[in-house]
């Protein structure tokens, strides 16, 4: 078989229907049917070319951690894992690491952005084109975020710690500001969303937000908002976790089976 695609959430049905109208062989293991595509047993593991595993792993009626699913494969086969947070490669390159592909990464970011965005709208009182909005970080979702927001008309603030990320982000037309200054910002921001894994909006920062403002938590641990803190205050504050596969499952789908595809093009290559 050429790919068991083992657990997930929904993006990862539509991956299991999007390789299969690719003409590859899929099957599935360890989470809800898939409509069109055979739910395996684990003992089909011992067949496989390929898995796909978000990681950590999502299992439904299972346990297997990825050291466990790929002493189960056979020497040659591949273990293709999803997400920024899992295990360093293994030594024999068993483990291929999808989220290495640097398209995947920004497509990933444009769909993240967009999520966050309509369920800023979903939860807001007033157009975007009416908010002043900060976005705190400039990775990738940070410029996905800035890029769709001034699109849209917000007036927007990015704060970053690097002289050269402020300048790219006055030149998508954004103000900035130096993260170490975000309390000076807060005041005429009624939506915030933060990317920076680190705690930049602590108990001290929270006290110069607007009473109406909306604060949106998309970092990954250890986040970078102080969510308690913010509550007290009677802050409208939450995090977003896992938004692609929310957000635009099928998307999100289409951007893994594409670095799924290129990178068997680089493996058919050496």
């Amino acid at each position: 078989m050429d790919y068991i695609i083992i657990g997930g959430d929904e993006r990862f049905a539509w991956l299991a229907r999007m390789l299969r109208g690719r003409g590859r062989d899929v099957g599935t293991l360890y989470r809800e049917p898939v409509p069109g595509v055979p739910a395996l047993a684990p003992d089909a593991l011992a067949a496989a070319d390929a898995v796909v595993v978000n990681c950590p792993p999502r299992l439904k009626g299972g346990d297997m951690d990825v050291d466990r699913i790929a002493r189960r494969l056979p020497d040659s086969a591949k273990l293709l894992l999803c997400g920024p947070k899992h295990p360093e490669p293994r030594a024999d390159f068993r483990t291929v690491d999808l989220w290495a592909d640097e398209e995947l990464q920004r497509e990933n970011a444009r769909l993240t952005a967009e999520g966050a965005v309509c369920a800023a709208m979903r939860a807001g009182r007033r157009a975007l084109r009416d908010t002043r909005c900060l976005v705190i970080g400039w990775g990738r979702i940070g410029r996905a975020l800035t890029e769709l927001l001034t699109a849209l008309a917000a007036g927007v603030t990015v704060a970053s710690r690097s002289p050269a990320n402020r300048l790219c982000a006055a030149q998508r037309g954004a103000d900035f500001v130096d993260t170490g200054r975000i309390a000076e910002a807060l005041p005429g921001c009624g939506l915030v969303f933060n990317t920076a894994p680190a705690m930049v909006l602590d108990a001290a920062a929270l006290t110069r937000a607007k009473e109406d403002a909306m604060i949106i938590d998309l970092a990954s641990p250890p986040y970078g908002v102080d969510l308690r803190a913010a509550w007290a205050r009677g802050l409208r504050a939450w995090r977003e976790p896992g938004l692609p596969g929310r957000y635009c499952p099928m998307s999100a789908a289409r951007a893994l089976t594409d670095a799924i595809i290129r990178w068997e093009e680089r493996d058919s290559n050496g």
